[in-house]
């Protein structure tokens, strides 16, 4: 069976155009039949810096964020290798997503790429290969499939991660002619909660929220729990709202009427479906993938991933 995935492995690479050795690449390490070249290895040293970066890491651990970044080739290669083995077909729709989004982060983030010595075509070797863990998430964990995620699950997680609601907004605080807020008084302050409470009940009786804005319908907002746009703590108060009920919010500046909606019964549900189950099953799959690259055997010509991940962290430091 091992040789079998090693030939699938090999015409895989081979026709997605991902073996090494190409335009004067170096090869850095090798998984079983395939090469990983020194820009592929550079793209996923430079997101593993990046992330440690973001979550408050190390980034003087150069030896740990190396062995992430082996790992992520392993799971690419483990991505190529499966995604041949079930004999995929990529639709003209995913090259268009592939190429769209190869674009799109190439006008971002090409100067610095070039400068790290990554190509636009190891991007595109990138994107081409979530677009196949795309394949391979749903074909393990999409509906009918032997490990699918229950409907039952994507829906308490959609409940608990993220929020659709109409809103009316109030202050309660007031501004002096420089700009500068300044408390109400208890007298003000019950006149505001007076108003909001008395347009709540009026709301609750079947009063339609158009009535308290100029005559226009209010746009919905849906966002994810954790959006930092918010007052601290609003949209925690919000994901706990029961449907269609107005109530009242209140912050430190900010007083709302909140109507909370089924969010689950627009488009947003559908259309972020399967993100919802890479949130879920995605590190399965990711140990999964990663599990089939390191079962071909690796290895590491370190001299050479050194000097990359020494590259890469000289050029940002330059950088920043």
């Amino acid at each position: 069976m091992k040789k079998l995935l090693s030939i699938l492995l090999c015409l895989a690479l081979v026709s997605a155009g991902f073996c090494g050795c190409t335009q004067k690449k170096q090869t850095v390490m090798t998984v079983g039949a395939a090469e990983i070249d020194n820009e592929i290895f550079a793209y996923f040293f430079d997101e593993v810096y990046s992330q440690t970066k973001q979550d408050g890491g190390d980034l003087n651990d150069t030896a740990a964020m190396i062995e992430a970044a082996v790992a992520k080739c392993n799971g690419y290669v483990g991505t190529v290798t499966q995604y041949g083995q079930f004999m995929f077909e990529m639709s003209p729709k995913e090259k268009l997503q592939i190429a769209t989004e190869t674009e799109e982060e190439w006008m971002l983030y090409g100067k610095y790429y070039s400068s790290v010595g990554i190509s636009k075509q190891t991007v595109t070797k990138i994107n081409t290969a979530r677009v196949m863990r795309t394949s391979l998430l749903l074909y393990y964990f999409g509906e009918g499939r032997e490990y699918e995620v229950s409907e039952a699950e994507i829906e308490y997680y959609f409940d608990q991660a993220y929020v659709e609601f109409k809103t009316l907004n109030g202050y309660l605080i007031s501004f002096d002619e420089e700009g500068n807020s300044i408390p109400l008084s208890d007298t003000e302050l019950a006149a505001v909660r007076a108003d909001f409470e008395s347009k709540r009940q009026q709301l609750a009786s079947g009063t339609a929220i158009s009535e308290f804005n100029n005559g226009q319908d209010v746009e919905a907002s849906f966002v994810a729990v954790t959006n930092t746009a918010y007052p601290e703590g609003f949209l925690a108060k919000v994901a706990e709202l029961k449907y269609d009920t107005p109530t009242i919010i209140e912050t430190e500046e900010y007083i709302f009427i909140v109507i909370r909606l089924d969010a689950k019964t627009d488009s947003n549900y559908e259309n972020y479906r399967t993100s919802y189950i890479e949130t879920l099953r995605g590190e399965m799959l990711t140990d999964l993938l990663v599990s089939t690259g390191k079962d071909f055997g690796v290895t590491l010509n370190e001299n050479r991933i050194s000097d990359v991940a020494d590259s890469v962290i000289d050029i940002r430091n330059s950088l920043e």
